[in-house]
């Protein structure tokens, strides 16, 4: 965890203009909460400089965003100060609640232990409570798995596997899709180079030859009108706590 949030510190300069898928599967999952449901106590988790917060104003009752990194939270305080924010770890929640709504975008495929933290989060909600979340999913970066599979930044689960997280933790599932997203980047160099902006940075040093032939490869094999593409798929889910 400490390794995840020192690389989301080191990336708060360069994610907001890096964030476009981030963004898009943000916007999706706002969609899965109405605006006449939109109260009540709310903690978002993994918030970071509050792509989905924002798309979740305007709020009725008090709305807590948090993330584990100060300098996300100081970003997040300086673009959305309508609402409050925490540095705050995941894995504590219990002390938050209790709360009507948990939100997490794109945060749990980050932590080594998202059963657990699903459970803490389950015992954090009222009776009735809803859990609405977004992950990513395997198939992300599907272009640069086949290419330079040493490359990716963290061992993707699938649907059936995050469904099974969920269920297990004490939620019935309501709703769940899978959600896929097509990002163009003039080149791989600029599309490496916005992977380590938004922090995403690969999980083992690739040698200097190894990664220009995989480069030339990229571009080879994945162009498209206006660059090359990369892949981005999600999963998301709004659960009841049981």
């Amino acid at each position: 965890m400490n390794e995840v949030v020192e690389k989301f510190d080191r990336s708060v300069e360069g994610y907001e203009a890096n964030c476009a898928p981030q963004e898009a599967l943000a916007a999706e999952l706002a969609r899965w909460v109405p605006y006449e449901e939109r109260s009540g106590f709310a903690i978002e988790f993994g918030a970071g400089t509050g792509l989905f917060t924002r798309k979740m104003q305007p709020w009725c009752g008090p709305y807590l965003a948090t993330d584990a990194s100060a300098q996300m939270v100081a970003t997040g305080i300086r673009l959305c100060p309508i609402v409050a924010w925490l540095q705050h770890d995941a894995q504590n929640a219990q002390s938050l609640g209790p709360a009507d709504w948990v939100f997490a975008c794109n945060l749990l495929q980050w932590l080594d232990n998202p059963a657990e933290i699903l459970s803490g989060w389950r015992d954090l909600l009222k009776p009735g409570g809803h859990l609405v979340i977004a992950v990513l999913l395997e198939g992300t970066f599907g272009e640069l798995q086949q290419i330079l599979p040493e490359a990716n930044p963290l061992t993707w689960r699938s649907a059936g596997a995050w469904s099974s997280l969920v269920t297990q933790a004490g939620f019935a599932i309501e709703r769940a899709e899978i959600w896929q997203h097509l990002e163009i980047y003039p080149s791989s160099l600029d599309f490496l180079r916005s992977v380590h902006a938004m922090g995403l940075a690969p999980r083992h040093l690739v040698g200097p030859g190894r990664l220009r032939t995989a480069l030339r490869k990229y571009d080879g094999q994945y162009a498209i009108a206006g660059g090359v593409r990369s892949t981005w798929r999600g999963w998301l889910a709004r659960a009841a706590a049981d």
